[in-house]
């Protein structure tokens, strides 16, 4: 039989659920309102919870605004992309592993990640968390270009700094949405960021990345 869970543990689960309601409340409405326009009012609304209960639970819109921007940070497949990345000794393969794992984050934070160019200059607060957002984001294409320096892999004349400028405009934040939101699918964008990348970045030619849906 199983053991009973303890009311402190019931609490924390149900504490749990109230902020990821609450947060998803935040999300669906600073997408579709706007950030300026959505009030705490309104996300208590949406999440059928008092006001007071948002403030508890989360805190006010810019903390919402920072928890939702912290959920695709720190987004489990993150890591794992990392340490892919770190445990690899071949270029083309780093390149691959960075598409798949941005691809991840753009694809599955879409939202979040349009909400992070909307608001950006929106509010101090707003701008705040975005920039630490992005300033994270850049430092893992930083230490990528680190790892492709270390290998040997780039070009001739390219510095890690130059590196991890060229990875940003490849795998950035803007990359994907120019592509996808222009009609592209996710898989051929994918396909065309590895190949572009990879002539852009590396020393030796690389086989053209290929579709391996069935």
């Amino acid at each position: 039989m199983a053991k009973p869970r303890s009311p402190a543990t019931r609490r924390q689960e149900s504490a749990e659920f109230t902020q990821k309601v609450i947060l998803e409340a935040a999300r669906e409405l600073f997408a579709t309102q706007g950030y300026p326009a959505t009030t705490v009012v309104d996300i208590a609304a949406r999440a059928r919870v008092a006001v007071a209960t948002v403030y508890t639970s989360v805190g006010g819109k810019p903390t919402l605004l920072r928890a939702l921007i912290q959920a695709g940070v720190q987004d489990p497949e993150t890591a794992r992309t990392q340490a892919a990345i770190q445990a690899s000794s071949d270029p083309a393969e780093i390149l691959r592993l960075l598409a798949a794992g941005t691809r991840h984050g753009n694809e599955q934070h879409a939202e979040t990640v349009r909400l992070m160019a909307t608001t950006a200059h929106v509010a101090p607060s707003a701008s705040e968390a975005v920039r630490e957002a992005t300033e994270s984001y850049r430092e893992a294409l930083h230490v990528v270009a680190v790892r492709l320096n270390e290998l040997g892999a780039l070009r001739a004349g390219l510095t890690v700094e130059r590196a991890a400028h060229v990875l940003w405009f490849y795998f950035g934040l803007n990359a994907w949405s120019q592509l996808v939101d222009g009609g592209w699918s996710w898989d051929e964008a994918e396909r065309w960021l590895i190949e572009s990348a990879t002539s852009a970045l590396l020393s030796l030619p690389v086989a053209p990345a290929t579709n391996t849906e069935a």
